[in-house]
C-alpha cells in the first residue's frame, strides 16, 4: 500500500520528466574550490530535470579527484590535455547531445547561481522555438548590487563587440538591434536544435571571443539571442583594456588574436576594412600603457602576428613575434600611434 509521501515523490518525478532535459556543463581547470562552490549552488536549483557534466581540462593539482569525491552525482570527464575553454566545453556539449539533452547550459566554474536561475532561462527559451541562446545578467560577487555585464552588441561597421552594464542601454540594444546581440558563455543556455544546426564552439579560438563567434553564427542560422534582465548570476569579470597590468599575458594574446581570427570568418577582406586601423590603434595604445611589461607587450604582438596569419590554438609564449615587430610596434608604439592619428584612426561610426 503506497503512502501519500510516495505519491508526492512520484508526482514530483513525473513533473520533472515533463520539463525539457538540461545538461549543465562545468569546466574545471586546477580550481576545485571554485568548481565545488559552483556545484553546491547548482544543487539548490528548483529546476529538477537537469544533470551535471564536469569536464576537467587536464588539471595538475588533483582537483579532478576532489570533484569526483565531493560531487559523486556529477558525471566527470577528464581530458588528457588542456583543450582550452572551447575544446573542453565542446567535450561536454558532445556528451550532452549523446545523452539526449534538450538544452545545454554552459556554466563557468566561478559563477554562482540562485535556485531559480536555470528554470527561468528554460522558461524563456521555451516561449519561442527560434530562441537559440539565453543568458542571465551578471553582478559583482563582492557587491551583488553592482551590475558587471548585461549583454553586448556586435557592430558590423567596427567589427567589434561593445558590452554594456547599463540596463537601459541593454534594453535599447535588444529592442533596436536584436540581430546584433551577443551573449557570453559564462552561463549560456543553448537549444539543442541550434547545436544541431551550427555545431559546437570553434576550437581555433581556444579561449575568449568564441562566444561572440557563436552568437553571430546563431543569428546567421536564423535563431535569436536574448538576455534576461531580471535573472542574475554572480560572476567577476576581468577588464584587460582598462587594467592591462593586472592580467596574465595570455589574456592580452587571446583578445588580440581572436578578434583577428573572427574577422577572417566574416564576409569581406579583414585587412582592407577601415576597422582594422582602429583595432591596430587600440592595440598600440594598450602597448603604450604597459611600459616595461615585456611579457604582456610580446603577448599583444604575438596575438597580432598569429591573428594575421590565421593561427589558432593555445598561447605558446616561447613562440615569440618577429624581431622586426618587437623593434617597431613594441618599442615605439607612440610613434605609430601618431601616424595613425593623422585623421585615419577614428573609430568607425556605428549605426
Amino acid at each position: 500500500m503506497s503512502s501519500v509521501a510516495d505519491h508526492q515523490v512520484a508526482g514530483a518525478a513525473s513533473a520533472a520528466e515533463a520539463t525539457p532535459g538540461v545538461a549543465v556543463v562545468v569546466l574545471n581547470w586546477n580550481d576545485a574550490d571554485a568548481t565545488l562552490r559552483c556545484l553546491d549552488a547548482l544543487a539548490t536549483s528548483d529546476y529538477r530535470n537537469h544533470r551535471v557534466i564536469v569536464v576537467d581540462n587536464a588539471s595538475a593539482d588533483g582537483s579532478a579527484q576532489r570533484v569526483a569525491v565531493a560531487a559523486p552525482d556529477a558525471e566527470l570527464i577528464i581530458n588528457d590535455a588542456n583543450l582550452g575553454f572551447t575544446g573542453g566545453v565542446n567535450v561536454g556539449i558532445r556528451r550532452a547531445m549523446e545523452t539526449g539533452a534538450d538544452y545545454v547550459w554552459l556554466l563557468n566554474s566561478d559563477a554562482i547561481t540562485a535556485r531559480d536561475v536555470l528554470g527561468r532561462l528554460v522558461e524563456a527559451a521555451e516561449a519561442d522555438p527560434r530562441i537559440g541562446l539565453v543568458s542571465p545578467v551578471f553582478h559583482d560577487p563582492e557587491h551583488p548590487e553592482n551590475v558587471e555585464f548585461c549583454l553586448a552588441r556586435f557592430d558590423a561597421a567596427s567589427r567589434t563587440a561593445s558590452q554594456t552594464a547599463d540596463p537601459a542601454q541593454a534594453r535599447d540594444w535588444a529592442r533596436n538591434h536584436s540581430d546584433e546581440i551577443v551573449l557570453i558563455g559564462t552561463a549560456l543556455l543553448i537549444r539543442r536544435s541550434l547545436i544541431e544546426t551550427i555545431g559546437v564552439l570553434d576550437p581555433q579560438f581556444f579561449a575568449y571571443v568564441e562566444d561572440v563567434d557563436y552568437a553571430l553564427r546563431c543569428h546567421a542560422a536564423g535563431f535569436r539571442t536574448i538576455a534576461l534582465a531580471d535573472v542574475v548570476v554572480l560572476h567577476k569579470f576581468k577588464q584587460p583594456v582598462e587594467t592591462p597590468s593586472s592580467v596574465a599575458p595570455y589574456l592580452h594574446y587571446f583578445i588580440t588574436r581572436n578578434y583577428l581570427l573572427l574577422w577572417r570568418k566574416l564576409p569581406g577582406s579583414p585587412w582592407l576594412h577601415k576597422a582594422s586601423l582602429w583595432f591596430l590603434r587600440q592595440r598600440l595604445a594598450q602597448i603604450a600603457r604597459m611600459p616595461g611589461q615585456n611579457a604582456a607587450i610580446e603577448a599583444v604582438l604575438a596575438g597580432l602576428w598569429d591573428g594575421v596569419r590565421g593561427i589558432g590554438g593555445p598561447y605558446r609564449p616561447e613562440r615569440r613575434p618577429p624581431r622586426w615587430l618587437r623593434a617597431t610596434l613594441g618599442r615605439h608604439p607612440g610613434f605609430f600611434l601618431a601616424l595613425l592619428d593623422g585623421g585615419r584612426s577614428a573609430r568607425p561610426e556605428t549605426h
